[in-house]
């Protein structure tokens, strides 16, 4: 997950942790515990937010394109 890439897009609509946690019915503590990476997003909060900061590619954000070693592991064999 790109974390930066979400506080960038916050910024960019004017949009407050308080207002998205808000929307999203959390806590601001609990929604910057998920910006910093200590906690992940539901699925259902990664829609919300899809559709609250009108995102045109949330895979960008939400998924990590590269393959894991494991799988990088595997695929040699």
């Amino acid at each position: 997950m790109s974390f930066d890439k979400l506080k960038g897009k916050m910024t960019e609509v004017h949009i407050s942790q308080a207002k998205l946690s808000e929307h999203l019915g959390i806590t601001v503590q609990s929604l910057n515990a998920k910006l910093n990476g200590r906690n992940q997003f539901t699925l259902e909060e990664v829609v919300k937010i899809t559709e609250f900061l009108n995102l045109k590619d949330p895979v960008d954000i939400f998924f990590d394109p590269s393959v894991p070693n494991v799988q990088q592991t595997i695929s040699k064999q």
